[in-house]
């Protein structure tokens, strides 16, 4: 999934004796290409990790545990697609082209790839060789009805289990299309402030059918991958973009209260899960929407609070951001990876190869994420970067809007 890698032009906060420089190929903000990199490293720890070990003693036990929960990281793409979505949006409103340039970038960022492992699957490789290679490929031709118009959470729904072979992690970027399908209009029609109550109300629903759902199909994936079930998540992350544009002078403050009760109530719930599991069907709805609080007030203090150097540092760090670089070709590719790892017992093979089994383990987890980044990296060296070269024939041409939310921003900063 891709929230917008290239299109961040969301002006900094600067310190108040600092003078706003206005221009937005510097406005580029690099802790989100590291708030990038760490979701899909998290999302690789659970299917590399989680999904993949068999653990034997307690490090690799507790390796797992913790990797569980990795699907954090899915929300956390959510919230910041979101956040960065909603900003190029309201940062644009008044100028021309609105609508065109929005769907072209987003298009040019993201059908490229998506269509082009559909169109190798689905249409170039012989069927006989895809039988060759493993005959589940075969199945994933059955569903292109799902592929093709990213359905595939829609088809997911009803399911008890993940079951597309190598594909089912689109679903995710099913529900990314979704939004940005239609959040253009909300933003278009809305004031800024209509726009957050929007938010508030599509929280409230996301969250009821998530406990609807939960409750009356526990074994189905409705409540999971559904798009009106998760849309609180990119509702957080717009949510705040909104109100960093209509109270700046409120936003920092007020965004750290909610990351403090927020982060609170994940505590709180996350240990009432523990000691009753039986409520899971409201306790894990309601630690989500918390979840997606506490990630859009954390991305806001990235994007804008100076105060923050602990944590504008660690996602400054260079082999964060180089993951953010190449998030949608990690996460394209890292799911067919490691579905073609447990296709062929991968873990088989590494455990024979050392009688050390963390070793194996270890040798791998290093061999899926070694390979779904030199897969990421070639992608987008070779073949994305062409298409996204034609972005900039679509970029915004007028700063004026650009200008006027920096200054309003960091005059709430300074504050």
């Amino acid at each position: 999934m891709e929230p917008a890698a290239s299109d961040v032009t969301t002006a900094r906060s600067v310190p108040p004796q600092s003078a706003v420089r206005i221009d937005a190929r510097a406005a580029h903000i690099p802790e989100l290409d590291g708030v990038r990199g760490a979701a899909i490293a998290l999302v690789m720890a659970l299917h590399f990790v989680n999904n993949a070990i068999a653990p034997t003693n307690l490090v690799e036990r507790a390796a797992v545990k913790i990797t569980n929960y990795g699907l954090w990281g899915v929300d956390l793409f959510f919230v910041l697609s979101g956040f960065l979505i909603t900003g190029i949006l309201v940062d644009s409103k008044s100028a021309p082209g609105y609508f065109r340039n929005f769907f072209v970038r987003r298009a040019l960022r993201i059908f490229p790839l998506y269509y082009g492992v559909l169109l190798v699957l689905l249409v170039l490789v012989p069927a006989s060789a895809l039988l060759a290679i493993d005959p589940e490929l075969l199945e994933v031709r059955g569903l292109s009805g799902w592929l093709w118009p990213y359905l595939t959470n829609v088809y997911l729904g009803p399911q008890t289990s993940f079951s597309i072979p190598y594909v089912s992690h689109f679903w995710s970027l099913a529900i990314e299309e979704h939004f940005y399908l239609v959040w253009p209009f909300v933003i278009w029609c809305l004031p800024n402030r209509s726009a957050m109550r929007v938010c508030v109300a599509l929280g409230l629903l996301a969250l009821a059918l998530r406990v609807g759902f939960s409750a009356a199909a526990p074994d189905q994936l409705y409540a999971m991958v559904l798009t009106p079930c998760r849309i609180d998540t990119l509702a957080a992350g717009a949510w705040f973009a909104l109100f960093a544009r209509t109270e700046p002078r409120l936003a920092t403050a007020r965004a750290m209260v909610l990351a403090k009760a927020s982060g609170a109530a994940i505590l709180a719930l996350s240990a009432w899960h523990i000691v009753l599991p039986a409520g899971e069907a409201l306790v894990l709805p309601l630690r989500t929407t918390a979840l997606a609080v506490f990630c859009g007030a954390m991305i806001y203090g990235a994007s804008y609070n100076h105060t923050l150097t602990w944590l504008r540092a660690g996602l400054r760090l260079g082999w964060l951001r180089q993951l953010g670089k190449y998030s949608y070709g990690l996460y394209v590719f890292h799911g067919m990876v490691a579905y073609g790892m447990y296709r062929y017992d991968m873990s088989t093979y590494f455990s024979g190869l050392t009688s050390v089994h963390t070793l194996g383990a270890t040798l791998q987890i290093a061999c899926g994420v070694g390979t779904s980044y030199a897969l990421a990296f070639a992608s987008f060296h070779l073949f994305e970067s062409p298409f996204l070269s034609l972005k900039r024939r679509f970029e915004n041409k007028d700063r004026s809007a650009l200008a006027q939310r920096a200054r309003r921003i960091t005059a709430g900063a300074a504050t």
